[in-house]
């Protein structure tokens, strides 16, 4: 099955992420619950503009399964973004997983497209 983002979807996907991206640099600077993500040294590396190591960015490759180590840091889009795309191949979702937005097959989570979001 080829299924690749429309011009479109990948527009709204951007505008979500980098407005996410903004409001987590406002909640940086306030006190509270620490989200999941990358190892200190990592995220520090990313917000200097670096990017992640080669091992992350080789495992989401179109055509390929996606390892359950990725799938776990995957976070699904909003409803409130969803209903802004087009709809959907049938049995197909999409996750962003850092800086990345992936559509997977949900039956066997075959990458079916991916795009750099950052």
């Amino acid at each position: 099955m080829v299924v690749i983002f429309t011009p479109t979807e990948r527009e709204i996907i951007v505008g979500y992420v980098r407005s996410c991206e903004e409001k987590q640099k406002h909640q940086h600077n306030s006190k509270g619950k620490k989200e999941k993500g990358l190892p200190p040294g990592l995220a520090k590396k990313v917000e200097r503009g670096g990017e992640l190591p080669p091992g992350w960015q080789k495992k989401c490759v179109r055509g390929e399964t996606i390892p359950s180590d990725v799938y776990k840091h995957c976070e699904p889009l909003p409803q409130d973004v969803v209903v802004q795309l087009p709809p959907a191949p049938p049995d197909t979702i999409i996750v962003t997983v850092h800086g990345k937005a992936v559509r997977l097959a949900k039956a066997t989570l075959e990458i079916l497209d991916v795009f750099d979001v950052l």
